[in-house]
């Protein structure tokens, strides 16, 4: 058999190569610059053009378009020495339509942080992290940095709110001091400054504590400055990717709202059961007759429940709207108790949504699995 010719791929196809995959290797997950030698910093042409169809129709992934394919960009990778060899060597668990969207997705990525003024894709990641009982959940930057995509952190230190004491156990005065020590006037200097003194333009927050105070924080937080809430999910195998929202499906669950319990009081009971339901033995002390309860919940409440940013922005839609018939319905001097049984997002976002001189006064409560049931701990606003 004649052996076939592999022509010359023309300098310009290259240097197009090298500019879309920014001098990277396109394999995914490796990402590794191929302009210097890893070991000794040497620089030079560490990369290999590789050829999705092989460049011969006997060659890995090779077909009768190889020879006309010899030379086009769009057949073309480039690659570090070790992976070239893998997906030349394991033709069959890398085929070609795999690599080919590598290729896409790699210069896609490319063109998106290239192809935009540098403040757009910027944000100052906000953390917070307050013990729930014994457990302490450290928020993993890699995880933070991947949710964000396409958007980067402003720097590495970013705001943090941080601790590792709280007791939920406190008393009411407890809680009402720490939130606004540790929360509120920590929030409102660095929102004023800025960090590092650049001013915020825009926050990305990932947050993990109690429900009355995540609901504390997004009050803090207010909707002067753009935000994007992120949700963690706990039944996400890869721990770099909990905290990434997923793609909306078309059966986007609806929300169910309900009177429960209408009076001529002002006192109002809000159950949010969206991650578990709150039964009425739940907050039996909180009820008398001049107590009116509604309630936002959904079909099946779970602790998953909040997988897409659609579903926290239905939530968010939902529970404004239902926070204006109460005022329409009990008056402006109402008093709101919010019973919380909902994912983190949710508690950020039933905060951020509060209006200063619109909105009545609210107050959450922590459930107690002691037999307390649920118990005011908090004013928001």
């Amino acid at each position: 058999m004649a052996k076939t010719n592999r022509g010359s791929i023309p300098e310009t196809v290259k240097l197009q190569l090298w500019v879309k995959s920014a001098g990277r290797c396109e394999f995914k997950g490796c990402n590794k610059p191929v302009w210097y030698n890893g070991l000794t910093l040497s620089a030079g042409n560490f990369s290999e053009v590789a050829h999705i169809i092989g460049y011969s129709k006997s060659g890995p992934r090779g077909t009768d378009k190889s020879h006309e394919l010899q030379k086009e960009f769009s057949n073309l990778m480039l690659l570090c020495y070790d992976c070239h060899k893998e997906v030349d060597d394991n033709p069959d668990k890398y085929p070609a339509e795999l690599l080919r969207k590598w290729k896409q997705e790699h210069e896609g990525r490319i063109e998106i942080q290239t192809s935009h003024p540098e403040d757009i894709h910027k944000s100052t990641v906000l953390t917070g992290s307050i013990n729930i009982g014994d457990r302490i959940t450290p928020i993993n930057f890699e995880a933070v940095r991947n949710a964000m995509f396409p958007k980067y952190p402003t720097d590495f230190k970013g705001i943090k709110i941080e601790e590792t004491n709280f007791d939920r156990f406190a008393e009411k005065a407890d809680w009402q001091s720490f939130a606004e020590r540790c929360i509120k006037r920590r929030l409102v200097r660095e929102l004023e400054q800025g960090t590092d003194d650049v001013r915020v333009k825009h926050l990305s927050v990932f947050a993990i504590a109690p429900m009355p105070l995540l609901i504390y924080l997004g009050r803090c937080i207010g909707d002067t400055i753009p935000c994007d809430i992120y949700q963690s999910h706990r039944n996400i195998a890869n721990t770099n990717k909990t905290w990434n929202w997923q793609e909306a499906d078309d059966s986007t669950t609806s929300f169910e709202i309900s009177s429960l319990k209408q009076s001529t009081g002002e006192k109002v009971l809000l159950k949010l059961a969206i991650s578990d339901t709150i039964g009425e033995d739940k907050y039996a002390c909180l009820l008398d007759d001049s107590v009116s309860v509604y309630e936002i919940t959904v079909a099946e409440p779970n602790p998953h429940f909040a997988k897409s940013k659609k579903h926290l922005e239905l939530f968010s839609y939902e529970y404004r709207k239902l926070l204006n018939q109460i005022q329409a319905k009990h008056g402006r001097n109402c008093k709101i108790t919010i019973l919380p049984a909902i994912p983190l997002s949710f508690a950020l976002e039933c905060g951020r949504v509060l209006l200063p001189t619109k909105d009545p006064q609210i107050f959450v409560c922590e459930y107690y699995t002691d037999g307390k049931g649920f118990k005011e701990v908090l004013q928001v606003n």
